[in-house]
């Protein structure tokens, strides 16, 4: 029973190379790319030949079409900032090999800004990442995709481990895009935006994650991720409020149209 990696890219020049690299015990490298500008093609030609171009139309649809690429029977789903390492890579070939699951949940351990973060509501962090193809699929969502499976659910114990973010700027980037995102699916569902929203529950996230979930035995590290959740949250919200206002300025100048 052979394996297929599966992953989604847009200008990952700084880390595909240390993923692909880390996927050398399977059968088969899936690449779907948004028509990258950088030299992401060009360092996943050094170890698959089935590189695919596609416009990004979200992230579920975009992950439903790289598994729909795929041959084998089992697909391993994989982001390009992420590295499987050698004891998690002998956990999926014995998986694999039994045929007891139908799919299975990894602990991943994020980095932030080159510490690996083991609290802050971060870890474990058990994502469902190895799954019979037949099994497989992602719900229509612009963000925070999951996967969708029926089956049997089996756990593994090795760390997938994910650098999700090397700088400041790095993080504010993606924090400004998943807002984004977040807020225009909340906008999609009908949401609406309360001064709760915007002032009390940036705090209560930040207490969740610094007090409850332990952040302050990461350190520094530890709460600069937490003050940065918060206003994660925070942008969110501000960025739905203003979407909600725009669309009802152009509502009222169009006659409701």
């Amino acid at each position: 029973m052979g394996i297929s990696a599966v992953l989604i890219t847009y200008n990952e020049e700084a880390n595909i190379d240390q993923c692909l690299k880390s996927l050398n015990f399977v059968d088969e490298i899936v690449v779907l790319d948004s028509f990258s500008s950088d030299r992401t093609i060009e360092i996943a030609r050094q170890y698959t030949d089935k590189i695919r171009m596609r416009e990004f139309t979200g992230f579920s649809d975009q992950k439903n079409a790289s598994v729909a690429l795929a041959t084998e029977e089992w697909v391993l789903v994989i982001d390009a900032d992420e590295v499987v390492t050698d004891e998690l890579a002998a956990e999926i070939k014995r998986a694999v090999e039994t045929g007891e699951f139908d799919y299975y949940s990894i602990p991943r351990l994020s980095y932030f800004l080159g510490r690996p973060i083991k609290h802050c509501g971060w870890y474990p962090d058990n994502v469902v990442r190895l799954v019979r193809r037949s099994k497989l699929r992602f719900p229509d969502r612009l963000v925070h995709e999951s996967v969708i499976v029926d089956g049997k659910c089996g756990m593994l114990h090795s760390d997938l481990i994910h650098y999700s973010y090397r700088s400041m700027e790095d993080f504010t980037r993606k924090m400004i895009n998943y807002s984004r995102a977040a807020a225009q699916q909340k906008m999609s569902e009908g949401a609406g935006v309360s001064a709760s929203d915007l002032f009390l529950r940036p705090w209560l996230i930040f207490l969740k994650k610094y007090i409850l979930k332990q952040g302050f035995r990461d350190g520094m590290h530890g709460l600069v991720l937490c003050v940065l959740t918060a206003c994660s949250s925070a942008l969110r919200y501000a960025m739905l409020w203003d979407m909600i206002a725009r669309k009802a300025v152009t509502e009222e100048q169009t006659g409701g149209k």
